[in-house]
């Protein structure tokens, strides 16, 4: 889980590999990134989803899981930001926050 699936480069015998996660969840070492998508968009080694260099971020989480679904629950967050004061009544606002949880789901 701390190597790099492109060149198989170990962050135990790198202490300095830094791993970042892509939009597919797939994890690189910041030179795999450099190297593949430095002349534009490219495909995922390992999916083959299309990624821009842009794209990778740092992972924050261990676990690729909790990652993923703290960027969806961000995601819904930024299109579903009302309030409690945005609602007629408590009930109202409620059901909203169940809807939006059955969507990050």
């Amino acid at each position: 889980d701390a190597q790099c699936p492109v060149c198989k480069s170990d962050k135990y015998l790198t202490p300095n590999l830094k791993l970042l996660v892509s939009p597919c969840f797939h994890k690189m070492c910041e030179s795999c990134i450099d190297r593949l998508f430095s002349a534009g968009p490219a495909p995922c080694p390992i999916c083959q989803q299309v990624l821009r260099k842009n794209q990778f971020m740092s992972q924050i989480f261990e676990d690729l899981t909790v990652e993923k679904e703290v960027r969806i629950r961000k995601r819904v967050a930024k299109v579903f930001n009302k309030r409690p004061e945005d609602f007629p009544s408590l009930r109202l606002y409620n059901d909203f926050l169940e809807m939006v949880e059955d969507i990050s789901k």
